[in-house]
């Protein structure tokens, strides 16, 4: 699943600087690309820090891990902030046209998204502490967790941070994916197969496509609400089924080094973006040929990215700056 994530990331990123979206590189707007956008938009990060939740609740809950939150915070801050800081100095000094240097205090182009991850696993020790001293965490209080992080965020983005400052808004917004999969662990939802997530998957992505490309007149609130709820429930009934798929040995094993890669190819991916987009020449050419445009930016965004990060996880001293 997160080799699927990091996918479509890529094919979002592919995708963006025919959206508008990229104001900072004078982006042309392309009405399908844009579609194709919108709907990877809704499921690819929310499917990667679904996947965190899930497995940092299986740990926690079944193997007794991520006990003592001084040792979490550390290891996610090695993790996590020491990768956002080093490439975040990075971006804002060889792309200075694009980035001032105060973005680092509010996520640095793509790199926000490590800055957001680790506050949402900070919340989540918090809350862990909290629980521990005076709730039971059970599934109903898993629920109303979802509910307060959406409203919190709805609320903290409209009247009280919408600057996002470090990210805090993005940390509400992502915090109840997480939330999704921790409580996804702590029901066993990988360990069972109900019959209907077969039905779940297709029906979500079809009511997502409908929401992406048939708006229905409704207050952005509540379409950002749908949209969330089809991206957990595709997240969710993904995991059900993936979990009882059996891979050949070799697939598995690139899979397993993918997703080990994973990380890297991440941080590389935008910065890979950058580079063509800051060139006039090949600004020039991709906003001229915007049909095949987005395939080999695909292609640009996974091929060095990918030996970059075999590249940096070969030595350790490389190692640290993309989370190894």
């Amino acid at each position: 699943m997160r080799v699927l994530a990091m996918t479509m990331i890529i094919a979002f990123h592919s995708v963006c600087f025919y959206s508008g979206r990229w104001t900072k590189v004078d982006a042309i707007y392309i009405p399908i690309w844009a579609k194709v956008m919108e709907f990877l938009d809704a499921i690819d990060l929310n499917m990667f820090v679904f996947i965190s939740g899930y497995l940092y609740g299986y740990l926690y809950i079944y193997r007794n891990k991520y006990r003592h939150p001084a040792e979490v915070i550390r290891n996610k801050a090695i993790r996590l902030l020491l990768p956002y800081c080093f490439w975040g100095v990075f971006m804002v000094t060889v792309f200075s046209g694009l980035y001032p240097w105060h973005e680092l205090f509010y996520g640095v182009s793509h790199l926000w998204f490590l800055l957001m991850l680790f506050g949402v696993f900070t919340l989540t020790v918090v809350l862990q502490l909290v629980n521990s001293q005076r709730f039971k965490f059970t599934p109903l209080l898993g629920v109303a967790l979802i509910v307060l992080g959406y409203v919190s965020w709805y609320v903290f983005s409209k009247f009280i941070n919408p600057k996002d400052f470090l990210c805090a808004t993005r940390v509400l917004s992502y915090f109840p994916a997480f939330m999704v999969g921790y409580l996804g662990a702590k029901v066993r939802i990988g360990w069972w197969m109900p019959g209907w997530a077969f039905l779940v998957l297709p029906l979500s992505l079809l009511v997502l496509v409908i929401l992406v490309w048939y708006p229905v007149p409704l207050p952005y609130g509540a379409i950002s609400l749908l949209k969330m709820i089809c991206a957990y429930s595709i997240c969710v009934s993904l995991l059900i089924i993936l979990s009882k798929v059996t891979m050949p040995r070799k697939l598995h094993s690139v899979v397993q080094e993918l997703e080990r890669l994973s990380l890297g190819i991440y941080i590389f991916n935008q910065i890979s973006m950058d580079a063509v987009f800051v060139t006039p020449v090949l600004h020039s050419w991709f906003g001229a040929h915007w049909v095949i445009g987005p395939f080999l930016l695909f292609l640009i965004g996974s091929i060095p990215p990918l030996f970059l990060s075999l590249i940096f996880n070969k030595y350790k001293v490389l190692r640290w700056t993309i989370g190894g």
